[in-house]
């Protein structure tokens, strides 16, 4: 029910954005009307003028019959609006002495255009404004029931909380505006015939007069081109209203009516129509608030970047975003040369789009133990079965010599595109270490295979850093004591100069010579102190009881005060949110926590407004619940705004972080899809990665009503808009 109303208030909005925007500026102007009358206006008439005094004053003032309106003020002034070729003029008189005053400037020209324009559009299109403003009341009521209120300094939140704030006020206006669209709680008047000759204030007041019981007036005004609306009073003194049409007289309860008072404004004066106008302006910032957060995911969302009719795809899978800084080199090298070019992420591909391309070529790197990245797992199991003949590809993979399965996830992209009968152009390309050289002569071939001369290549900026760190601090998270949790340990390196790294970084530590550099996720920011980084390290345990190389070298084998050289590498996938307000959620289990602790640290230093929220599970809360203390100093400093635990050993609790992600499912799709969170998960992708899967596809059906293969494609969608990040590892 909940994501009905959303899509119905959210495309409702946008598609009717611009008539919407055309009628909350013109009714905010129309509110203007009463302040700016009641501030040029005398204070009204304490009697009203008897008929025959009134007439002899029309006659008197107006001997050509062009007033449309009139108005007793106090000190006996008459005030007279005239109209004359579309102009209208505002002129007090003087009773006493029978002299015109100062023209008053009121505006009435300008707010009779607004008035068409509100009512209209100036085109006669009454029909049309009427159902935007049934649209509008749709808008306004599904509103409240999509959101809470949250005190956070997000356009989001401020977008709900104002619409909470005055939501008494823009009902008022637009709920009003529909009953009068449909004539309800508006007097019932004489029906006329507009094509009727006009009837003139003279006229009308002594019909009413000689046909009803008006003595005495207060003010009369035209309406509707051919009618004429009195206020007056009887011979007992009480108020009286009429309406005179060209064959009727006819006395009314109300005119204009309480709805169309309230929705005007004018019930109350100046108070009445600045209340207008703030609901006006009200309507407006919401519009234009949640037009602009809309289109502002659109294009935060947007992880292909083309050129429009691109004929060459550059795409990428891309573990630690090595790929991906190399794919984006590849591509404006080819935009330089003239190509048009489609650049992506392999998560954001589908196989059948190959054959559309004149050249495909494909950049991914190996992670793990020759796996797959997590963002090309899907492409790469699309392929078995694909019909990919006319596709023609070319493959550089990134890898580490020193790892037992070289570039395996480069060698198993080629072999499954080919068996779809995809065409390979350029032999299949291996990078050890640093890609610089090897993507050159790469890129030399790929610029004789698409006919264009590249001329001088730029090589990415953001490469590996080597830097030389001294392990300063090594503290054991684990309880030692309990041999259900695992050995896990916070390390702190210093550096003799500052460093320059953001959280979610890796640190690739390499044990010896020609072994295998294993990578570690940043846990800290230099905004803290720029000269140190912290990372949280489990041990390693072989088949035999001995430590992994890396896990072992640095938790139990280097002596604190020991310096090592190492290696920074961006990961910038897996960064804090670039913008402030951007909420950010993020799952954890184990060590999994190691870069969080640095989102956090970055969440306190930086004037972030977006709020953090954690799941983090692991196997015991009193063994092995990581830098417990300081996630309760984030939440009690507000630079947490919830965490969520789970500990699966525990006999009070056993359960899994995937077990919080599906209690909180409807909050949590809230923040992903109403809130433009980024949900980010770091663990491994056998335990973690597997169930959080599993987890959001239930949360999907349950809560929205998806068939299992629609919810698992809606998690490769956020996947390839960069909406849900993960860092996996085995």
């Amino acid at each position: 029910m909940k994501r009905r109303l959303l899509w119905l208030h959210r495309w409702l909005s946008i598609g009717l954005a611009p008539l919407l925007l055309v009628l909350i500026v013109s009714g905010g102007l129309l509110a203007v009307q009463p302040v700016v009358e009641d501030w040029v206006a005398g204070p009204d008439a304490d009697v009203p003028v008897a008929v025959p005094e009134t007439l002899t004053w029309l006659d008197r003032l107006d001997q050509r019959q062009r007033a449309r309106a009139l108005r007793f003020e106090a000190d006996r002034v008459l005030v007279l609006t005239f109209s004359q070729r579309g102009e209208r003029r505002v002129v007090p008189f003087d009773l006493t002495t029978g002299e015109a005053g100062v023209e008053r400037a009121t505006g009435e020209s300008f707010f009779r255009t607004v008035r068409h324009l509100h009512k209209d559009l100036l085109l006669g299109l009454d029909g049309l404004v009427e159902w935007v403003t049934y649209a509008l009341l749709i808008i306004v009521v599904t509103g409240p029931w999509l959101a809470w209120p949250r005190l956070r300094n997000t356009l989001s939140d401020w977008h709900t909380g104002l619409g909470w704030l005055t939501l008494p006020l823009i009902f008022l206006v637009t709920a009003t505006g529909a009953l009068l669209a449909l004539q309800w709680g508006t007097p019932a008047l004489p029906e006329f015939d507009r094509d009727q000759p006009q009837v003139t204030l003279p006229a009308a007041i002594a019909r009413a007069a000689q046909q009803g019981d008006l003595v005495a007036v207060y003010e009369a005004e035209r309406f509707a081109q051919v009618s004429v609306a009195l206020q007056g009073a009887d011979a007992t003194g009480n108020r009286v209203t009429y309406v005179v049409t060209p064959g009727e007289v006819a006395r009314v309860t109300a005119y204009p009516g309480l709805v169309q008072s309230l929705h005007q404004g004018t019930w109350a004066g100046a108070i009445s129509g600045a209340l207008n106008g703030i609901a006006a302006l009200a309507l407006g910032f919401l519009l234009l608030s949640g037009t602009w957060v809309w289109l502002r995911r659109q294009w935060q969302a947007r992880r292909r970047e083309g050129d429009p009719a691109a004929d060459i795809l550059v795409a990428y899978g891309s573990q630690t975003g090595t790929a991906a800084r190399w794919a984006r080199a590849t591509a404006k090298a080819l935009r330089d040369g003239g190509e048009r070019v489609l650049e992506a992420s392999l998560a954001g591909v589908r196989p059948e789009e190959l054959p559309g391309f004149r050249q495909v070529l494909l950049i991914i790197s190996t992670t793990g133990d020759g796996e797959v990245p997590d963002a090309a797992r899907r492409f790469v199991d699309a392929l078995p079965g694909s019909r990919l003949s006319g596709a023609r590809f070319a493959v550089l993979a990134l890898g580490d010599s020193s790892y037992r399965q070289f570039c395996a996830a480069g060698e198993r992209l080629r072999q499954r595109l080919l068996t779809s009968g995809a065409e390979e152009v350029l032999p299949l390309v291996k990078v050890d270490g640093d890609p610089a050289g090897p993507w050159r002569g790469w890129m030399d071939r790929v610029g004789r295979a698409v006919g264009t001369d590249l001329g001088e290549l730029e090589a990415p900026d953001g490469g590996d850093q080597p830097v030389r760190l001294t392990l300063a601090q090594r503290q054991q998270l684990n309880d030692p004591a309990d041999p259900d949790t695992n050995e896990v340990w916070s390390l702190v390196f210093e550096c003799a100069e500052p460093l320059d790294y953001r959280p979610g970084d890796l640190l690739l530590v390499r044990p010896a010579p020609g072994a295998p550099a294993r990578p570690y996720s940043i846990g800290s920011t230099p905004l803290t102190d720029p000269r140190r980084l912290m990372l949280t390290v489990a041990v390693v345990t072989r088949d035999d009881g001995t430590p992994g190389e890396a896990s072992g070298l640095l938790c139990r084998q280097l002596p604190v005060g020991t310096p090592l050289d190492m290696t920074l590498r961006r990961h910038p996938h897996f960064h804090p949110p670039e913008s402030p307000d951007r909420p950010m959620i993020m799952v954890a289990a184990g060590c999994g926590i190691a870069p969080f602790m640095g989102f956090l640290a970055e969440q306190a230093h930086r004037p972030r407004t977006g709020p953090a929220w954690l799941l983090f599970g692991n196997r015991k809360r009193a063994g092995d619940f990581f830098y417990r203390e300081r996630l309760q100093r984030c939440l009690e400093e507000g630079h947490l705004y919830r965490l969520d635990t789970a500990f699966s050993r525990d006999a009070d609790d056993g359960r899994y972080v995937s077990d919080c992600i599906r209690e909180a499912g409807a909050e949590l799709l809230d923040w992903l899809e109403r809130r433009d969170a980024l949900l980010y998960a770091c663990g491994k992708a056998s335990t973690l990665g597997r169930g959080l899967r599993e987890a959001l596809t239930g949360v999907l059906v349950e809560q929205r009503g998806l068939a299992p293969p629609e919810a698992r494609e809606r998690l490769r969608q956020w996947e390839a808009e960069g909406r849900l990040r993960l860092d996996l590892i085995d």
